[in-house]
């Protein structure tokens, strides 16, 4: 990690992708359950720790005591499915929102 980290805030991007990639990227982020932008930012930090690991980087290394290591990887996996979950749910709300919003429409177009 870079050594300047006074500004905590999300920081945005604009990243382009061609239509066959992005069809692909959609497909694969609601497989896995989350957000387009979700899958990309949790793309880039195995990128970044893969490579930070190749080139031998303390900071991406795994702790000589393995239950440490497991230990932060059930803690990791129990938030993902939290998180996960929480995406699915507010999914279905927007999705039972729509429904309505749709119906709403219809009832208001069709002459009683």
């Amino acid at each position: 990690m870079p050594a300047n980290t006074q500004s905590r805030r999300m920081r945005a991007t604009l990243v382009r992708f061609g239509p066959q990639l992005y069809e692909e990227l959609q497909e694969e982020a609601a497989v896995a359950g989350v957000s387009v932008s979700q899958y990309v930012r949790e793309a880039v930090v195995a990128r970044i720790a893969y490579t930070a690991g190749q080139r031998g980087d303390k900071r991406y290394q795994l702790p000589v005591s393995g239950s440490a290591a497991s230990a932060a990887a059930g803690s990791a996996r129990t938030d993902s499915a939290r998180i996960r979950e929480e995406a699915a749910a507010l999914r279905a709300e927007n999705q039972q929102a729509r429904r309505h919003r749709r119906e709403t429409r219809e009832k208001r177009v069709t002459p009683s």
